[in-house]
């Protein structure tokens, strides 16, 4: 701990300012505070060592987990809020917590509910009488002149939701007087309760010792009265209604919280697309029909949130919502609108808002802010802009101007600018945020810290999370703590004053319901995406083998006629499979190309490279369908590989290595989608793509192998057998004897061989018959199926020993069932994805 006690009384960052920020552990004479002792005695413990390692566990068990954040290009998250940069970005947690004391705790939590009650109340008002504005005590412009004022949203008393801002989070940074102030308000739809649970899960992991010896209270009962509070809102009483958590989509910054927010409150994770509206009701679109959505939780800005009444140019919201929730058939959390009160400039005027509405002073002051609309607080900005930071009056989170950082040229710039337009600009005084040990790379070190908190409605109150989210914002300045700017994450202990409150007490019992076993509760777009993913996860396990046997034969080197023969084959397969080029099918298995090809099969633009960025693609888009192992097999699957397939750079040993390790990760996602996964609509159209794609992967490795020369028949069927995973069983079987006609029937026609042909066609068969049945393509698929069924049914009449003419029966059969598998991935993509019916022709031309 040396090193910290040393580092208090350095400057922390590069701090301009002279003021001493408060200590959060330590006080002003050098001793622990009371709430900290217990986390110091384990600090004291741990070596810098000791430290870094713990970091590097939480670090190691979010990456497992798959917790993490997309960076934006500014222009294009400005225009689609989800456009990323580029990919997903590591979350960074630091080891050690902020401890917050049970009797501080109990002034924040105090003040962030009674400031929830006040926006709730504005909202009420701009968006109803607007009795603020016409007694002026509220500037007009601030409202008419916001962007986030959405005017379609305005309601009468009667269709007003009763209740405006259902969750809503404020952002907290302690001054050197020890007083805490709120920095921002987050209405919109606040990011980061998830993640704070996520935090405390890793926390009460890598700090334990600590955890287990502090009282630290729990987060449970949060998540379960924001879920009761949501359910209760449904429009229609219902014993149990439908709740969705509407999200941008993937490639939004906060995606994988949404999946998150979305298993803990037991709400479907929809998209935009999935939804529809019908007489004043929203529907989710799922395999069996339309069902009816009683409850949103939004996570898409209001703006976006219809582009019939609102933004036109959005792709993210749903046509018709705006309408569905004036008509009441459909309850928004938080209302469509609730931005309005994250503007800078409303910090201005809360403090007289709150004498107004509800005639109290405000419990938790916000940061020193003036509106440079009003003549006087101009002058008084202009006179001291060297102490404030300047922002823009209606942009939550814009950018902010310290303007003691700019030269006198820039300043006068920035004077005319304010003079020009002073209504856009508010002035906020530029705080010194308390500071709590952090983990640095030299050891321990004070870092600036702003808090996160979280509340919920719950009744006819407001419930704060006994805890939070807290950021070291980017250097250090309290202001700029968003992810996109560098900022890391900390958690929150907040103690309890007795044993008693460390458990929430428990709730009222929900109503009992019926039970179901369905197997057509799924939106049609996961099922699309968990189809598609299930025939890339088969694309890329073929792929490897296939690699991997090509690259076997070039390390022991082709030196006999069935070496050569071996190679050329592997090499037709891999070609028909569009892995290589066909120049290199044609060229000389041991030449150079050949090598270069194998050796390089995942680059860039080839179909293996394809395939493993789909399923990174889709298996995030489909985490909330998956159990924790299985999701952090697709992390494995896919951020490992990419890594590792950057260090191969030509070198064969290497990619053996990584090659064997793709196919065990394979296997292994095969086996947890088997055994985890619930036998419903999700997992029948996983493993439906993984059987389409096996059957045309047997197809191609038959018609490869079959147009080997007659004289090379035995080692081509022996590497039929390898590739398709088949030898043991064949071993097991007929020992060492190569026999055309059981090989094939293995390969081909035998039902119990689950890389056979046939096996996959029965599968697919099982599936689609316990698929709902399409209303207007009622014989679905199965034509496909008829055409499969024949073919296969021929080729287990062919004879025994197969001459010249029934090698070419046999590759025709095998052509027509390939042909009628793509037949069948196209005609599951029209009826369950696409629905659209059957084209039919109606005249010749």
């Amino acid at each position: 701990m040396k090193s910290y006690a040393q580092s208090l009384s350095a400057p922390l960052g590069e701090r301009r300012s002279s003021i001493q920020a408060y200590d959060e552990m330590v006080t002003g004479q050098g001793a622990i505070r009371s709430h900290w002792r217990t986390l110091f005695a384990v600090l004291s413990d741990l070596c810098v060592a000791g430290v870094a390692a713990r970091a590097e566990r939480a670090r190691q068990q979010l990456e497992d987990d798959g917790i993490t954040f997309n960076l934006y290009d500014p222009v294009e998250a400005r225009r689609d809020r989800g456009m990323p940069r580029n990919s997903p970005q590591p979350w960074a947690l630091d080891p050690l917590p902020v401890i917050i004391s049970a009797s501080e705790w109990a002034t924040i939590e105090r003040g962030v509910a009674q400031r929830a009650r006040l926006l709730d109340r504005l909202l009420a008002d701009f968006y109803g009488p607007q009795s603020l504005l016409a007694l002026r005590r509220y500037p007009a412009s601030l409202v008419f002149g916001s962007d986030a004022f959405l005017r379609p949203c305005r309601s009468s008393a009667a269709s007003a939701p009763t209740r405006q801002l259902q969750h809503y989070a404020a952002d907290l940074a302690r001054g050197p007087d020890g007083i805490w102030r709120v920095m921002a308000d987050r209405a919109q739809a606040p990011a980061g309760a998830a993640f704070a649970l996520q935090h405390r899960q890793v926390m009460s992991r890598v700090m334990s010792e600590a955890f287990r010896a502090t009282r630290v209270r729990s987060l449970g009962g949060f998540f379960e009265a924001w879920a009761a509070d949501l359910q209760a809102r449904a429009p229609v009483e219902r014993a149990n209604p439908r709740l969705v958590l509407l999200t941008p989509g993937p490639y939004n910054e906060a995606y994988v919280e949404h999946v998150l927010l979305a298993r803990e409150l037991g709400a479907a994770l929809v998209e935009g697309a999935d939804l529809t509206s019908r007489d004043g009701r929203i529907f989710l679109k799922m395999l069996g029909g339309l069902v009816p959505v009683d409850v949103i939780l939004r996570r898409v800005d209001g703006a976006w949130c219809d582009p019939l009444e609102l933004r036109s140019d959005s792709g993210l919201g749903v046509v018709g919502l705006v309408d569905a929730v004036r008509a009441g058939g459909v309850s928004v959390a938080n209302a469509i609108g609730t931005g309005l009160v994250d503007v800078p400039a409303l910090a201005a005027f809360l403090p007289g808002l709150a004498e107004t509405l509800l005639d109290e002073e405000l419990l938790l002051p916000s940061i020193a802010t003036w509106w440079c609309g009003q003549p006087y607080a101009l002058d008084d900005v202009i006179g001291r802009l060297d102490s404030v930071a300047l922002r823009p009056a209606l942009v939550p989170g814009g950018n902010t101007i310290n303007a003691g950082d700019l030269d006198p040229r820039a300043r006068a710039v920035l004077i005319e600018r304010l003079r020009a337009r002073p209504g856009a600009f508010v002035a906020q005084e530029r705080i010194v945020a308390s500071v709590a040990p952090g983990h640095g790379p030299t050891g321990l070190a004070p870092q600036s810290v702003v808090l996160r908190v979280f509340v919920t409605a719950d009744g006819g109150d407001y419930t704060v999370m006994p805890g939070g989210l807290a950021r070291v914002p980017s250097g250090n300045d309290p202001l700029r703590t968003g992810m996109q700017r560098g900022a890391v994450n900390k958690d929150v202990w907040v103690l309890a004053d007795d044993p008693s409150t460390r458990a929430p007490a428990p709730r009222g019992g929900a109503p009992r319901v019926a039970i179901r076993r369905t197997v057509g509760e799924l939106p049609s777009r996961s099922a699309d995406d968990l189809y598609w993913l299930g025939r890339n996860v088969e694309r890329l396990d073929a792929g490897g083998r296939l690699l991997r046997a090509g690259l076997q034969c070039v390390v022991g080197g082709v030196v006999g006629a069935r070496d050569f023969v071996e190679m050329a084959t592997i090499n037709r397969v891999l070609a028909r499979c569009g892995i290589v080029d066909l120049s290199v099918a044609a060229a000389p298995p041991d030449g150079p190309l050949v090598r270069h090809a194998l050796v390089h099969g995942f680059a860039a633009g080839r179909a293996l490279a394809g395939a493993l960025a789909t399923i990174e693609r889709l298996s995030r888009a489909s985490r909330d369908r998956f159990s924790v192992d299985l999701r952090r097999s697709f992390n494995h699957l896919t951020i490992d590989m990419r890594d590792r397939l950057e260090r191969v750079d030509g070198d064969i040993d290497r990619m053996l290595e990584l090659l064997d390790e793709l196919v065990r990760l394979c296997a292994a996602l095969a086996g947890f989608a088997s055994e985890n996964m619930t036998r419903g609509s999700g997992w029948r159209f996983l493993d439906l793509g993984r059987r389409i794609e096996r059957g045309i992967y047997v197809s191609r490795v038959v018609l490869g192998v079959t147009s080997a020369p007659n004289a090379s028949w035995e080692g081509a069927l022996r590497l039929a057998l390898e590739l398709c995973d088949s030898s043991l069983t064949y071993r097991t079987r007929y020992l060492a004897a190569m026999q055309d006609d059981a090989v094939l029937d293995l390969l081909i026609v035998d039902p119990t061989n689950p890389q056979s042909l046939a096996f996959q066609v029965v599968a697919a068969s099982a599936h689609l018959q316990a698929l709902p049945v399409s209303r207007d393509d009622p014989a679905g698929a199965f034509d496909a199926l008829r055409s499969l069924d024949g073919a296969i049914e021929r080729l287990a009449r062919m004879p025994g020993q197969l001459a010249a003419e029934s090698v070419t029966r046999l590759r025709h059969e095998i052509e027509i069932a390939e042909a009628a598998l793509m037949s069948l991935s196209d005609d599951v993509t029209r009826i369950y994805f696409s629905h659209v019916p059957r084209a039919q022709v109606l005249g010749v031309a």
